[in-house]
């Protein structure tokens, strides 16, 4: 089983989104915001650059978390949590940019 899955629920359109969802310990729900938003949940602000060459903003801030490592805070274990979810999104990201880049090259051709 992977890690990380990426996750969204079309059938409510008032929750719309994405999520990443940590699976082994600790367990998460993380919500995957556009832009530098802030909540009053743990979170941190992320950018990277798409294949258009446009730097694009994300806050990835945890609604749901479990863990069974009751010695250290739970902030000291979210924020590196948060920092591997978003490297796995990022990737995810660029992945589906190459995909769209591959399939209008096609198109082109």
């Amino acid at each position: 089983m992977d890690k990380f899955l990426l996750a969204e629920n079309p059938l409510r359109p008032e929750q719309s989104g994405i999520w990443v969802i940590h699976m082994l310990q600790p367990q998460a729900h993380i919500e995957c915001l556009e832009g530098h938003v802030v909540t009053d949940k743990i979170h941190r602000h992320y950018s990277f650059k798409n294949g258009d060459g446009e730097v694009e903003d994300w806050t990835l801030s945890v609604h749901f978390f479990f863990s069974t490592d009751f010695i250290s805070e739970p902030e000291q274990q979210v924020v590196p949590l948060l920092d591997r979810a978003w490297r796995w999104l990022r990737a995810y990201f660029e992945s589906e940019d190459n995909n769209i880049d591959l399939e209008n090259y096609g198109k082109e051709n």
